[in-house]
């Protein structure tokens, strides 16, 4: 075969001599290669989509591989595992998960069968702890066979939307790891990035948040941004605030950090969020011969440790109403006293809505050179 197509067939040779799955004793050619699995619910039944690897699709006479090269093959079951089996008579290889990079769950089946799909990570051998789990709305497949503008590997531009999208401020980066930790955690709850497919390509839509192992609500766009600052998972994005005498301005989030703990207050807990941000300002209403002064950055900066508190609260606040916690702040209350937290251990999630939020954020702002042409 081609030059390429040899380097490609080494790499993934290299890989699947580390791999711990036992088929990683197999020849390449005997198996089929997952890149990424879709779960929908349809009628009481499982339908999975599996983007797998073809080496030989879409390939010229020239010593380049032309566009995707991949291919997805769909099947059903009564569960994931019957359906996977069911996948093996539709492929001619075995069908090997190693090099998965992304499960992606309807919204239907995470709605009703969310817990079933957990059960399948956590015991199939062919579950791995750094694969990203998403949901996928209206369905799982329609992002798993999405074209991601003629990407060779579609499944590697989703992983990397996510990645991209947790560090912006777009939705959660949620492993296979973080799920089950989640989820095996008895006070905590799992939350997922949610995808969408637009013009053939997977698009961030927010974050599911779960309750007890059901779905509760969508945070939006904006809250899917606090929700992200108050995790700690935030390494970027675009703030935009109203500044009087100013107008619009946009400010650059270069660094944040959230620290949280809990505090008792008349016996009760109270869930405490504190921020430290670096910002610089991108744009602003005024143009280059308006300087800013003094105050106009103080008022920027102002407006920006307002915005990202407003934030903030609302994501939290609308986890803790939906009787989900996805923050661990039951964790923090059994390290800060532990006899209140066995207390109301039996009632937590019925007592989330009660628990006071309390946000402070600090920055410090960069300026503008106003020399600067």
């Amino acid at each position: 075969m081609k030059k390429l197509i040899k380097v490609l067939v080494l790499l993934l040779s290299i890989s699947l001599i580390f791999s711990s799955c036992s088929k990683s004793s197999r020849r390449i050619n005997d198996l089929t290669i997952v890149q990424a699995f879709a779960i929908d619910e349809n009628r009481g039944k499982t339908e999975i989509e599996i983007q797998y690897l073809n080496l030989f699709a879409n390939s010229g006479s020239t010593d380049q591989l032309q566009g995707n090269i991949t291919d997805v093959s769909e099947s059903a079951g009564d569960n994931i595992s019957s359906a996977v089996f069911n996948a093996s008579k539709t492929v001619s290889e075995d069908i090997f998960f190693g090099q998965n990079k992304v499960i992606v769950f309807g919204l239907d089946y995470a709605q009703k069968n969310i817990d079933e799909g957990i059960e399948y990570l956590l015991k199939s051998y062919d579950s791995r702890p750094d694969v990203l789990v998403s949901i996928g709305i209206p369905n799982a497949k329609s992002i798993v066979k999405s074209k991601e503008n003629g990407a060779k590997i579609p499944a590697e531009n989703i992983y990397s939307l996510m990645k991209l999208g947790e560090e912006n401020g777009h939705s959660p980066a949620v492993t296979v790891c973080d799920l089950l930790n989640l989820y095996n955690d008895e006070t905590s709850d799992i939350y997922l990035p949610v995808l969408s497919a637009e013009n053939d390509n997977a698009k961030c839509e927010g974050t599911a948040i779960f309750s007890e192992g059901k779905y509760a609500a969508l945070l939006n766009e904006s809250e899917t941004f606090g929700f992200l600052l108050a995790k700690n998972k935030l390494r970027g994005g675009i703030l935009t605030v109203e500044v009087a005498n100013i107008g619009t301005v946009s400010v650059d989030i270069s660094y944040s950090k959230a620290n949280k703990y809990v505090e008792i207050k008349n016996e009760k807990p109270v869930f405490c969020i504190d921020i430290s941000a670096k910002l610089v300002v991108t744009e602003t209403g005024k143009t280059i011969k308006s300087i800013l002064s003094e105050s106009d950055y103080k008022n920027i900066q102002a407006a920006c440790e307002k915005q990202m508190k407003k934030l903030c609260v609302s994501a939290v606040s609308k986890c803790f109403k939906n009787k989900s916690d996805p923050f661990m702040c039951a964790r923090y209350l059994y390290m800060k006293n532990t006899g209140l937290y066995k207390e109301m251990k039996p009632v937590w999630k019925s007592n989330l809505e009660k628990i006071e939020i309390k946000t402070t954020v600090t920055s410090t702002l960069q300026r503008i050179n106003n020399n600067t042409a």
